[in-house]
């Protein structure tokens, strides 16, 4: 799965590395204007925003990164710890799903045409 990470503030961060631990492509930014450019060259299958209230208009920006992945699954990333990685394998595991059931699909109406 390929994350995207966004926190304003550069310092490494432990969910970060738990996630790269877990064989997710995470890349990461520290600023809103970076990450909807990288939305708009590549495709990530979830956005998390590591930052407090302050520091960006949260939900103005989760609407802008929606509105240029529509399918995009956002969390917030406030001292979740495992929750977290949790949650994005918990994804992960949907997304397969889906991707399974797709392609089992595509085999039967491949077979019908």
């Amino acid at each position: 799965m390929t994350i995207l990470y966004l926190n304003p503030e550069p310092i490494p961060s432990k969910c970060v590395d738990t996630l790269r631990e877990r064989g997710h492509n995470v890349v990461t930014t520290s600023k809103g204007a970076d990450a909807l450019a990288l939305m708009r060259r590549q495709c990530f299958d979830a956005l998390v925003m590591d930052f407090t209230q302050e520091t960006v208009d949260i939900l103005n920006f989760a609407t802008k990164a929606c509105g240029l992945q529509p399918s995009l699954a956002v969390f917030l990333a406030d001292e979740w710890g495992d929750e977290l990685a949790t949650g994005l394998e918990e994804l992960s595991r949907v997304l397969a799903m889906l991707e399974d059931d797709e392609l089992a699909r595509l085999k039967v109406e491949s077979r019908t045409a």
